[in-house]
């Protein structure tokens, strides 16, 4: 017997959002960085996503710019997030390639959850707000670069 397509991917998506309710959550432990991004996104079960943000990191603000691709979700949203920075040793370790799984609701105003590792091992918990109509939940990859 046959699986139809959309049942299938519904039950993906149930399996990534109970995987993402635990991962998405900061350690107790104190980050050595804090980061603020302003992103914006559209997605039709794919998505793309772009941005730009601040790090701050041993006392001094830095720039960067984000993208990303990622499988799971639907609508489009602006959002605001905060968040801390885990295993940051060097500022050049930063940029870089990231995946990710994220959560999130938006219904005009909604939150959204997100873990992001890139391969220097720098990890991201991000928390924020969204705007627009949307709901996200799955992998994402992201390119994260210093601009400044």
């Amino acid at each position: 017997m046959k699986l139809p397509i959309r049942p299938a991917l519904a039950c993906f998506a149930a399996f990534l959002i109970g995987g993402c309710a635990s991962t998405t959550t900061a350690p107790s432990t104190p980050p050595v960085a804090t980061v603020r991004i302003q992103e914006w996104s559209a997605a039709y079960y794919g998505s793309v996503a772009g941005g730009k943000g601040t790090l701050n990191y041993n006392g001094q603000r830095h720039h960067f710019t984000i993208s990303g691709l990622g499988v799971g979700g639907m609508g489009g949203q602006k959002m605001s997030a905060t968040g801390k920075v885990y295993n940051l040793n060097r500022l050049r370790d930063f940029s870089g390639s990231y995946r990710g799984v994220s959560r999130g609701l938006t219904l005009i105003e909604g939150k959204m959850h997100a873990k992001l590792t890139n391969g220097n091992g720098v990890v991201m918990y991000l928390a924020g707000e969204t705007e627009g109509l949307a709901s996200s939940m799955g992998a994402q990859a992201f390119q994260v670069s210093l601009s400044d």
